[in-house]
């Protein structure tokens, strides 16, 4: 009876790091993601789980599988290149895009964001 209530824990604790592994991180620093030498605002602190519990993932991400972001306005991959000040990618084809879409509370609020 004991190694079957050995086993069972044991394929338990495989099957939750391979869901963890599947679902991605629970929070991301968003400056330090996408490299951003020196953010004029606090780093936005991405929760990452708590979207994933209201969306799927080929709504933000190209695949299934996560990676490479969606422009929300275009349904293309999202170039996000020097990330700096408000006018970028991140902010007008991304973030913003989603939470005007999905009526955010204060969804272009810097304060929404960047705490």
């Amino acid at each position: 009876m004991k190694k079957v209530i050995i086993s069972m824990m044991v394929v338990f604790a495989f099957a939750l790091v391979a869901y963890a592994a599947a679902t991605g991180p629970a929070t991301i620093d968003l400056a330090q993601k996408f490299e951003v030498a020196a953010p004029t605002k606090k780093a936005v602190q991405f929760p990452h789980a708590t979207h994933q519990g209201k969306l799927q993932c080929v709504d933000c991400h190209m695949t299934d599988k996560g990676g490479a972001l969606k422009n929300q306005k275009t349904g293309a991959a999202l170039e996000l290149k020097g990330v700096k000040g408000m006018k970028n990618a991140a902010h007008d084809d991304f973030c913003w895009a989603c939470h005007v879409e999905k009526k955010v509370p204060q969804g272009k609020s810097c304060t929404k964001c960047h705490k």
